[in-house]
């Protein structure tokens, strides 16, 4: 009979033998230490930079949808009578492409390009550079 077989089937761990709320009793962390304030300002920065990425990745969404939206009202065009409220409702909506492609231009305004152009799809910008 080995060992693990007579003492019910798992070994003790050496952080077992503590009590939970004793195990860091003698480490004490710092938090104005030079060390942690360094990585709190890593945290901030990297905190930012993921919610500029988010932000990014809904307008870009936001701008794809519209666009599409936009590309179907327009193939209505030819089946429809009422061509001008057509035109005058595209119009509308590629005006609110117009303010979302803005606003990603305000989020990338004096930051790295590389660094977020994954969160921007194309097909939202190719539908507006081709209108």
């Amino acid at each position: 009979m080995s060992n693990k077989e007579g003492s019910g089937g798992f070994r003790k761990r050496k952080h077992d033998n503590f009590p939970h709320n004793q195990r860091r009793e003698g480490k004490d962390v710092n938090s104005s230490s030079p060390v942690m304030l360094a990585f709190k300002s890593f945290q901030q920065e990297l905190d930012a930079r993921h919610d500029k990425y988010e932000r990014l990745v809904k307008l870009s969404r936001d701008i794809t949808v519209e666009s599409k939206r936009t590309i179907f009202l327009l193939h209505r065009i030819t089946s429809a009578p009422d061509m001008e409220d057509i035109l005058t409702e595209s119009e509308i909506k590629l005006d609110g492409v117009r303010q979302k492609i803005f606003q990603v231009a305000q989020e990338l305004s004096g930051e790295d390009m590389h660094q977020f152009h994954r969160a921007i799809t194309t097909v939202g910008f190719i539908f507006f550079l081709t209108v």
